[in-house]
This record gives C-alpha cells, structure tokens and sequence, in this order.
C-alpha cells in the first residue's frame, strides 16, 4: 500500500482459470515491468476499481462512508 498501513485483513477468492487470465492480462497492461504476486494484482486492480466507482457515483460514496 502507498500509504505504509500494514494489510491486516485476508480474503481468500477462487476464481475460473478464464477470469484470472483476465484479471492478469489487465495487470500486465497497467504494470508491464512489475513483477507481481497474484494478492498483488487483486488488490491493485480492486483499489483502482473502487476508486473509480467511488468517483462517478455519489450514492455509492455515501454507502462507501457508511460502511456497507
């Protein structure tokens, strides 16, 4: 994280093998000299999801604020 806070919440996720090929051919798009674990992408591209989501919409800032 950017921000130095330690990860302290663990997800576990499976995934179809078509999904996560598409979920690394993204990551290698964004971060083509990176060498990143598989949490790594996840993460990555979940934060700029988020952010985007977040960013467009003002119900789902509310939510976001809210916790749900």
């Amino acid at each position: 994280m950017i921000d130095g806070r330690k990860r302290t919440i663990q997800v576990n996720v499976k995934m179809s093998e078509e999904d996560y090929k598409l979920l690394q051919a993204a990551a290698s798009t964004l971060w083509p000299e990176a060498i990143l674990s598989n949490s790594g992408i996840l993460l990555g591209l979940a934060r700029i999801a988020a952010k985007d989501i977040l960013s467009k919409s003002p119900k789902a800032k509310v939510a976001a604020r809210k916790g749900r």
